[in-house]
């Protein structure tokens, strides 16, 4: 969700020092931020340019807006979030139908509109929670291994860079119907079914508590974690709103998308690690030699938390400040780019 850092070589993420509180500025300061425009008469000769521009749509044609592209910003996001959601409903389907069918000739497919989807679902929203934040590490590791903030970034990095909003955006949207499809398994008519089944199983095994602790505090503990981390990608959400940015200063932005963001990925993490709980060593989780989803869910993420927590390293941490400061390191690359700068 965090797109304010995104853009060029030229970045500094620490700018919102050197710019003027944002707070009820109003859309001028808005295009100063974003486009990187220190000089006043730019900023305001840009700000016309955008409401012309804006004003101009209402005079198009009919034909003129069938030839404009929907949604720009959403293709890349939205191509990366189907193809994500189509592997792992793929690959949950093997698992968890056609495996048992094959093997046990069940016939499970009533699986699919719940129980498979509500897997595909949180896959899907921590993997494009975990590439919102990706790019910002990969930018931070161009930075430390050219020794400036001058040098643009490929243009496949920059584009990323540019989409973090709509990953978030889409991660958060995911995340909601998680939550949606998990209430409602008790009103499943196979639910009831099992439900009546485990009855009658502990009535025949004279059972009088089934009660499991373990379960319970893993059952406890992964619904609260889960919960948290959906509050907080809400919070993230609503603050990529325009109208709620721009009531917030730059430093308040940063905080909110930045620190909370690592936060929530964090959550989510942990909550996908105590759902699975014991299942990480029961051998009849790897079906056909598979891992189960949420081991193959939680690996971006935990690489992404890995390499944060080495850039937020002493070492690594105060050079990136000083890069992003201004500071070059002595380079012949670097001064060959100031001189064609000069």
């Amino acid at each position: 969700m965090e797109k304010r850092e995104g853009g060029n070589g030229a970045i500094d993420q620490n700018a919102g020092q050197n710019i003027m509180p944002r707070r009820n500025t109003g859309n001028l300061n808005y295009l100063n931020v974003d486009m990187q425009v220190a000089n006043p008469s730019e900023a305001a000769a840009l700000f016309d340019l955008h409401q012309a521009h804006h004003f101009g749509e209402f005079e198009y044609s009919s034909e003129q807006h069938c030839k404009q592209d929907l949604f720009p910003k959403w293709h890349l996001p939205m191509k990366i979030a189907s193809v994500i959601s189509l592997l792992t409903f793929i690959y949950t389907s093997i698992r968890d139908v056609i495996y048992p069918f094959i093997t046990k000739k069940e016939n499970v497919f009533y699986k699919i509109p719940i129980l498979v989807i509500n897997k595909v679902l949180p896959v899907t929203s921590i993997t494009l929670l975990a590439l919102v934040y990706l790019p910002g590490i990969l930018a931070a590791s161009f930075q430390l291994y050219f020794g400036t903030k001058y040098k643009r970034f490929p243009q496949w990095l920059d584009r990323w860079m540019l989409s973090r909003k709509q990953f978030g955006l889409l991660s958060f949207f995911f995340a909601t119907l998680h939550a949606c499809y998990s209430l409602c398994y008790p009103m499943r008519r196979s639910y009831r079914y099992k439900l009546l089944n485990w009855a009658f199983q502990q009535v025949k095994q004279k059972k009088e508590n089934a009660w499991i602790e373990h379960d319970v505090w893993r059952m406890e503990i992964y619904v609260s974690i889960g919960i948290l981390g959906l509050a907080l990608l809400a919070l993230l959400a609503v603050t990529s709103i325009p109208s709620v940015s721009l009531s917030l200063t730059w430093r308040e932005f940063h905080y909110i998308q930045s620190k909370m963001g690592y936060l929530a990925l964090l959550l989510c993490t942990v909550h996908a690690l105590v759902f699975a709980w014991n299942k990480w060593v029961d051998a009849n989780q790897f079906i056909w030699y598979t891992p189960p989803s949420f081991m193959v869910a939680v690996f971006l993420p935990i690489v992404v938390l890995l390499c944060k927590c080495v850039l937020l390293l002493p070492c690594f941490r105060k050079r990136i400040r000083k890069i992003r400061s201004g500071w070059e390191a002595k380079t012949q690359a670097n001064q060959t780019s100031i001189t064609s700068r000069l």
